[in-house]
């Protein structure tokens, strides 16, 4: 008897045929036939081996644009949507992910013609936009000829489009198609990329990758200290150790950054310098994250300091965040009058002691958006290269300072001072791995750093990857409870 076939099965038969020009005489005896054959028991995948080579005069290709086009708009938006304070995983998934996901869809099933037509053109067109390039190179179903494109590829925003678009991707073979490819390639900007996509994939790579370390190739060895993260060989780590000096700071933030992740003797003490160095430190946020999530209470009680610096103070309450300290959440409740910061010491309340930002007796309405009520410019005075798509700190909640502090001062008798929390739960292998089922977006590349950072790079989730394979390796993470997340590293 054969399978009863899937909504999926025939609502992909379905979406193929909203690309394909009813007008012709084929048109409809192909899609009976097609039904006829998924009814039978074949997927839908199996058809379109058989039957969707739809001829170019059969595509609606204004159609066809329209979804690459729509492709483009919402990738943005759902990269936009992994450093929102107002989404979690779970939205994201529902909300542009999906949406995306669906018109990428849309290119696919029209086959070899939209592909050669339109797809390929694109992610070969050196003046293609970033966007436009992921959606393309996404949809493109022949890795082989956009991995020779991203060798050969002298723009950047198109490079970086398709190094984007193959991190994605959900190609299991793709990690050794590249290592094929590395190993044929002549160095320059396409070794560059080929070991960014095997970074950005989390590719466990043996030793190979050592001499790329000190290399005359900047590019290189700055992808390559991002890529031995996920290199076990010590001797290779050891590699780190110069780049850390490098007079790039590009270079020397992935060399002191992965060998922290690696637990690499000297990285620790790299990471206090640049945080609490007193003249300009070209990554002292990041700096101070490290501290907050690997510090003990004196190393974070001098992030505290930083917070009456106006300089630092944005920075610090950032990193405060992350620390999981009481002591952090009694001074952001003082700091809640202050108009300026008020959002950012409010986030720490909520990322700490579990503040909800969905009760709204904590939250003033927020303001109107810019320009409401007001008219259209005129075009010549519009600013048409300005970004549509407003900043992380643009969508944090303005709190209610009163109804903020009463709540604490209740609260705080069952907070255990010498702990560190996580949305009011001391925090564990196990919270962490809730909180990054649950947590703002732009909070969940910090905290599965942590993750990274306490495992020695064991276990490192991949939260700028789509939502599917996120939630799989969440699901699959071992019990963590033997790690200690309480334990801090001192300042010495």
């Amino acid at each position: 008897m054969s399978a009863q076939p899937s909504t999926s099965d025939i609502s992909f038969v379905n979406r193929t045929h909203s690309l394909c020009d009813t007008r012709s005489p084929c048109a409809g005896d192909r899609r009976r036939r097609e039904l006829e054959v998924v009814r039978s028991g074949l997927d839908a995948m199996t058809v379109a081996t058989d039957f969707y080579q739809l001829a170019e005069h059969e595509i609606l290709w204004d159609d066809v644009t329209e979804h690459l086009d729509e492709a483009e708009f919402l990738f943005e938006l759902w990269e936009a949507a992994l450093d929102a304070p107002n989404y979690t995983l779970a939205e994201v998934a529902a909300g542009p992910e999906r949406r995306l996901l669906a018109h990428i869809d849309g290119l696919q099933v029209g086959g070899p013609a939209v592909a050669e037509r339109l797809l390929f053109p694109t992610v070969e067109n050196p003046g293609s936009y970033y966007g436009k390039v992921v959606a393309a190179a996404l949809a493109c179903q022949h890795p082989e000829r956009v991995l020779k494109v991203l060798v050969g590829a002298a723009d950047e925003e198109q490079r970086r489009g398709i190094i984007k678009a193959l991190e994605l991707s959900d190609d299991a073979s793709l990690n050794a198609r590249v290592v094929q490819v590395l190993d044929s390639s002549r160095g320059g900007v396409g070794c560059a990329a080929l070991l960014e996509v095997l970074a950005r994939r989390r590719a466990p790579v043996g030793s190979w990758v050592g001499h790329l370390l000190g290399g005359d190739d900047p590019g290189a060895a700055l992808a390559a200290a991002r890529l031995v993260r996920y290199c076990s060989d010590r001797q290779v780590l050891e590699g780190l150790a110069p780049l850390a000096q490098s007079d790039d700071a590009g270079l020397r933030f992935a060399a002191v950054e992965t060998a922290l992740i690696r637990q690499v003797p000297g990285a620790w003490e790299s990471a206090v310098y640049w945080a609490f160095i007193p003249v300009e430190s070209p990554f002292r946020r990041d700096a101070m994250v490290w501290v907050a999530l690997l510090g003990d209470a004196a190393a974070q009680q001098h992030l505290l300091g930083l917070v009456d610096s106006p300089e630092h103070r944005a920075d610090a309450l950032w990193a405060l965040g992350f620390s999981g300290r009481v002591s952090a959440v009694d001074r952001c409740i003082e700091l809640l009058g202050d108009d300026e910061i008020a959002p950012l010491a409010a986030e720490v309340v909520c990322a700490i002691a579990g503040l909800s930002t969905e009760d709204d007796r904590f939250w003033r309405a927020p303001p109107p958006p810019d320009g409401e009520g007001q008219t259209l410019p005129r075009l010549q005075d519009d600013d048409l290269n300005r970004d549509l798509i407003p900043t992380a700190e643009a969508g944090l909640q303005i709190p209610e300072p009163e109804p903020t502090a009463r709540w604490w001062q209740e609260r705080r008798p069952g907070f255990e001072p010498s702990l560190r929390y996580i949305g009011g739960r001391a925090l564990t292998g196990r919270v962490l791995v809730d909180a990054l089922w649950r947590a703002p977006m732009r909070r969940r590349h910090n905290l599965a750093l942590e993750l990274g950072l306490r495992t020695g790079g064991t276990v490192m989730v991949g939260t700028r990857a789509l939502s599917g394979p996120q939630q799989a390796q969440l699901a699959e993470l071992a019990e963590l409870e033997a790690i200690d997340f309480q334990r801090g590293m001192t300042l010495r």
